[in-house]
């Protein structure tokens, strides 16, 4: 009995450790510190007067650990790239003349100036760095020092690429699956909210400001996720098996239904919950409306947690589709309700497309599947939307 309770809880502290990054960083910390280690020992056998400046190494072996392989081989050229430039800014400030404190200004100025390139990227601070280390570092000896600090940095990063490419190359799905399984709970969460506000008839507007601006940062950072979990798969021994494919393809499809369902809800929350000129000139849903309109928003919020079947969902939607359509109001009274009911559509549809097109779902995704080839999502409402059709077109 003893044995099965440490079992238990060391298995819930392996799949902890593994949904909430632990290890990913565990390992990528690891490799940064063999890689550190190894470029030093290597640092003190290099030849000629490089030799006397191994602590560069494992500098260079750290800024080539990077979280994937390409961003690694991406910021050791552009290292190595601003460190030549920035010896070649010292070369420049000792060839006119200056010394002191104005050698260290001009260094520094033109360093600056010469690093503002873009296409230098994190090489860029390494410019006006590297400019100053000749020159108060090197001092008598510049020309040993300067080849010296090129040579074990190249030594370094060439070691930190190798380490990084060969034990364990990183894909970063889990970051982006996780990110997205988190941002399809805020979404629910943020239409449970308004579905709040129809049905109380009060507003915080400003918190409301608040929640739309969490709700676009959130999808920026899943942006950020899903464009470093594809750049992972570059120069990646590991990201030529086709279940690495296929399962980035259904990251990808779920990140762009989820992109849409946030775009939708924006549009609903600025007609329901906020505040400033847009909305006020818009106005807000027709209060003859307000029940059908909440249960609506109340099954979509569920769809999207996938915790509600889809029938409900379109059940409700067609409710007050129904309802306008029997409304004797005048079309522009209720142009607001049928700007939010086209928003409503929107999400279902948006997730009911990516769920054609790849099997996928803005929903929670099956931690336990990670088949080759792309399987449907167990939960969310992808799932639950294949079968279901709007039943209004046949009841007409």
């Amino acid at each position: 009995m003893q044995f099965q309770h440490i079992a238990g809880v060391g298995t819930r502290v392996w799949r902890w450790s593994r949904s909430s990054g632990t290890q990913p960083r565990l390992l990528h910390a690891g490799k940064a510190a063999a890689a550190a280690a190894l470029a030093w020992m290597i640092a003190r056998h290099v030849p000629g007067v490089a030799s006397d400046y191994p602590y560069y190494a494992p500098l260079g072996a750290v800024v080539a650990m990077q979280t994937t392989v390409f961003a690694g081989l991406r910021s050791g050229v552009q290292t190595l790239v601003g460190i030549a430039l920035g010896i070649a800014v010292a070369a420049f400030t000792m060839w006119v003349g200056h010394s002191g404190v104005l050698a260290v200004a001009l260094a520094v100025g033109v360093g600056v100036l010469v690093g503002g390139f873009r296409i230098l990227g994190e090489g860029s601070s390494w410019v006006s760095t590297a400019a100053l280390f000749v020159l108060l570092v090197g001092g008598a000896h510049a020309e040993g020092y300067s080849l010296g600090y090129l040579v074990q940095m190249a030594v370094g990063v060439l070691v930190g690429l190798l380490v990084n490419f060969l034990v364990f190359p990183p894909l970063r799905f889990w970051d982006a699956e996780r990110r997205i399984d988190q941002v399809n709970g805020v979404l629910a969460e943020h239409l449970d909210g308004l579905a709040d506000v129809l049905e109380q008839g009060e507003r915080d507007e400003r918190a409301w400001d608040r929640a739309q601006d969490r709700l676009d940062r959130a999808i920026a950072d899943v942006r950020s996720r899903v464009s470093v979990a594809q750049e992972s798969r570059r120069i990646n021994p590991r990201g030529a098996l086709r279940g690495s494919r296929a399962r980035l393809q259904r990251d990808g499809s779920r990140f762009r239904a989820l992109e849409r369902v946030a775009w939708y809800t924006t549009d609903l929350t600025e007609l329901v919950a906020r505040s400033g000129p847009v909305s006020s000139n818009l106005g807000r849903p027709d209060e003859a409306f307000t029940v059908s309109l909440t249960t609506a928003v109340r099954q979509v919020a569920a769809m999207v947690r996938g915790d509600h079947p889809p029938e409900e969902g379109d059940r409700a939607i067609s409710e007050l589709e129904r309802a306008l359509d029997a409304s004797r109001e005048y079309p522009s009274d209720v142009a607001v309700t049928s700007s939010a009911l086209v928003s409503l559509r929107g999400i279902v549809e948006s997730e009911r497309q990516a769920t054609q097109d790849l099997d996928t779902a803005t929903g929670p995704s099956d931690d336990t599947d990670r088949s080759p080839v792309p399987q449907r999502v167990s939960t969310g409402i992808g799932r639950r939307l294949r079968a279901a059709r709007p039943e209004r077109r046949r009841e007409r």
